[in-house]
């Protein structure tokens, strides 16, 4: 994870995430996201990145006082190369009473295109979550890759729980997805991670199901 994984957040009224891209290409960008209130204490965060080589569509909604986050980022290569990706979304988190926490988190990936495939980089998980900088989880571990020929699709998901002892201080809720994406093709991440139960929890967890189909101390994933 980033740097971003250990910056301490602010909660308010309109918390703000961040979302950072990093490519193969050379291309890197950190991008702020001001939440927009959707009710229940959980905002929606919006953004839409595009390049020649490609884009990346981000739909994320969070409740940063459960700490809980869920939703699906859509990817597309434009670009006759295929691509390495570092994808990271953090939403900021407030303060908890100290404590043990259960935890639940999810990835589902749908791939489309022509000779399509989607691969994990070199020794990096699909998928990895933290909150702070303690890591919670990992899914879709090196070595992963999902392939078909002709023009089609293919899909799978993926999901992981356990308990984190958590010190209770603000801080960021972070999923990052790395892979390579092959040219031409496209995928859509659906995700969910957060502390359970919690208010919001069933909601949230159904927008990702629905919407996909440094150094840290480890938590201990079941």
């Amino acid at each position: 994870m980033s740097a971003l994984a250990g910056v301490t957040a602010i909660v308010n009224a309109e918390p703000i995430s961040y979302l950072d891209i990093n490519t193969s290409t050379g291309y890197s960008s950190n991008v702020s996201i001001d939440g927009i209130d959707i009710g229940n204490g959980n905002h929606y965060y919006g953004n839409q990145t595009a390049t020649e080589s490609f884009t990346v569509v981000t739909n994320m909604v969070g409740d940063s006082n459960t700490p809980m986050l869920g939703g699906n980022v859509q990817i597309a290569n434009a670009s006759s190369s295929d691509i390495d990706f570092v994808i990271g979304f953090y939403l900021p988190a407030e303060e908890l009473d100290a404590g043990s926490y259960d935890w639940a988190g999810s990835i589902s990936l749908a791939l489309t295109g022509i000779d399509a495939s989607l691969s994990s980089l070199l020794d990096t998980p699909v998928w990895s979550s933290g909150i702070g900088d303690v890591e919670m989880g990992t899914l879709l571990v090196d070595p992963f890759e999902l392939a078909f020929d002709g023009l089609g699709s293919q899909a799978t998901e993926e999901a992981i729980s356990g308990m984190i002892d958590w010190n209770g201080d603000s801080g960021m809720l972070s999923v990052e997805f790395a892979f390579n994406l092959s040219a031409g093709d496209s995928v859509v991440f659906g995700t969910s991670l957060g502390f359970v139960p919690a208010p919001g929890a069933v909601s949230l967890l159904g927008l990702a199901l629905l919407s996909g189909r440094r150094r840290r101390r480890s938590a201990s994933p079941a």
